[in-house]
């Protein structure tokens, strides 16, 4: 993170020997190693009341919290060896708790190796009595007949197999030699005692451990009806290894799916058997959880229409409803989940915020309102109808909510960006070329000062600036601007247009021409860029 300098009194070490946190004064870099935790971001932040130096401590909190190495390798208790790991598995007089395999695709030469028989063999051979061993496959780029190969060899070599899903095309075969179940009281104690599994499943949407269950789909009596008729992959006879490249970049995905459907449980056997150790409305939203992150979404919107149904006080429930309508493109609908989520509880305002730039302008412009109207202090409802007010050029309005966002937080990224886009709206309008240029110069201030955090990076800054910088001809700042912006939104056409134009007022034809045959590729119809073109003294 650029920071020009520590705050009187603060130091840190020069690298990252000593500590996570450390300093390098000559490139102006403070650096932060891993995921940081709250705890940790609240004591650096502690240190020092001054802003630039808070504003550089939130912006790595933001970026490491998410981390999902945390320098594994440099734990001490990871030891790496670097040699083949069937040999190694196969050589090692060692048995395992967990052993789990991730190769590459099977049609990489070799990799079919780890989907055999004997390889399977050996695994089972190296694992404790209560060992297991998880192995990832798919389901993209395969034929059925290869796809069903690879679950029968596995089945059929382990005393109890499950399947388990992880995205919408990835799987987890997990092989033991005693029966698998859930123990939820004791997974939840490792759970809530390991702050970096939690982080974990935080990342993928799940709130609680139970939701784990919820990616169950298989056991060992359906897969092997599923597989039944499949031949076995073995070392000597290698099927996989010849006709797995025989399916690269086929489109299998779908129908291996559809294939597998009439197999799936509805639920893992043992929340069948036994009462449930959550609320069952809680268990249906962990099962939803689960389904989003596997991106089964409306099998998510069942379990959440259940848990609603047995308790419809629960905030929760309405915000996983709202993001899995907005991921499904009903705009409409996902807003009225938003407002009963944020009608039941005022926590969930931010929430319900972070979703908002995926509603259609109506439906967004109706959640900013609730949220204002309940209290919120966060600049983003304000920024929002500004925002919105000014993509409808009524700068009046736009300003009124602009000056309500800056009272609350003058110096936000988000709120310098938005005063550079109402200012530089006001110059696009103004008649006086005086008055216009000093507009010009306001805006382009905001838009550096935005830019400057590094913590707002936006296509949207970027083509501001570009639009800025364009109106003060300052060609080499627009051309490099709206590349940038160009980078993050590629079928931007307008912003491909305003970089052909710079380019061309810096005297780079070549590069001008090509934008143009561009936006003409995307957009044959597009007079400008056609006469663009024309006046570089080029045909189309």
């Amino acid at each position: 993170m650029k920071t020009d300098k520590l705050p009187q009194g603060i130091s840190f070490p020069g690298d990252d020997a000593k500590s996570r946190v450390w300093y390098d004064p000559a490139k102006k870099l403070l650096f932060y190693k891993g995921v940081m935790e709250d705890e940790e971001r609240s004591r650096l932040m502690n240190l020092s009341e001054d802003r630039d130096y808070r504003g550089a401590i939130d912006t790595l909190y933001r970026r490491a919290r998410n981390s999902r190495h945390s320098s594994v390798l440099e734990d001490k208790r990871v030891r790496v060896i670097p040699t083949d790991g069937r040999n190694y598995i196969l050589a090692t007089p060692k048995y395992y708790d967990v052993i789990t395999a991730e190769p590459s695709n099977p049609w990489i030469a070799g990799v079919a190796n780890l989907y055999t028989r004997e390889f399977y063999q050996v695994i089972k051979s190296k694992i404790k009595d209560d060992g297991i061993f998880a192995q990832w496959f798919h389901n993209y780029s395969m034929s059925p007949d290869d796809f069903r190969m690879v679950f029968r060899t596995f089945v059929e070599s382990f005393p109890y197999v499950t399947l388990w899903s992880m995205k919408e095309s990835d799987f987890l075969l997990i092989g033991s030699k005693q029966e698998q179940r859930f123990d939820y009281p004791a997974v939840k104690k490792i759970y809530d005692n390991n702050k970096m599994l939690r982080s974990d499943l935080e990342y993928l949407g799940l709130s609680d451990v139970y939701a784990v269950q919820g990616f169950y789909r298989m056991g060992k009596d359906k897969l092997l009806e599923f597989s039944k008729g499949a031949d076995i992959n073995t070392d000597d006879g290698a099927q996989l290894e010849f006709s797995a490249p025989k399916s690269l970049r086929r489109a299998t995905t779908e129908l291996n799916r559809k294939l597998m459907v009439p197999y799936i449980a509805d639920s893992a056997p043992w929340l069948k058997d036994k009462p449930l150790l959550v609320p069952e409305a809680m268990h249906h939203y962990y099962m939803a959880q689960s389904y989003v992150a596997s991106v089964a979404n409306n099998r998510a919107l069942r379990e959440l229409g259940q848990a609603v149904r047995l308790d419809p006080t629960n905030a929760k429930f309405y915000v996983l409803q709202t993001k899995i309508l907005l991921d499904q493109d009903k705009s409409s609908e996902a807003a009225k989940t938003a407002l009963a989520a944020m009608e039941r509880s005022r926590d969930t305002v931010s929430d319900i915020l972070a979703l908002s730039d995926e509603f259609y302008l109506p439906d967004a412009k109706v959640v900013y309102s609730k949220a204002i109207a309940l209290g919120s202090r966060e600049v983003l409802p304000y920024l929002g109808l500004g925002n919105i007010a000014l993509h409808s050029e009524d700068l009046a309005e736009a300003e009124k909510w602009f000056i309500q966002a800056r009272e609350l937080q003058a110096h936000h990224p988000a709120v310098l960006l938005a005063w550079g886009r109402l200012i530089a709206a006001k110059a696009g309008e103004e008649k006086d070329q005086a008055v216009a240029k000093k507009e010009w110069g306001e805006a382009k201030d905001f838009l550096e000062k935005s830019k400057a955090t590094e913590v707002e990076t936006s296509a949207t800054l970027y083509a501001a600036l570009g639009n800025v910088y364009a109106n003060l001809q300052m060609w080499d700042k627009a051309a490099d601007a709206y590349k940038e912006a160009l980078r993050m939104r590629r079928r931007q056409n307008d912003w491909r247009r305003s970089l052909g134009e710079a380019y061309a007022k810096l005297g780079k034809v070549r590069e001008a021409e090509q934008k143009y045959r561009e936006i003409l590729a995307l957009s044959p119809d597009d007079d400008q860029a056609l006469h663009g073109l024309q006046a570089l003294g080029k045909r189309y």
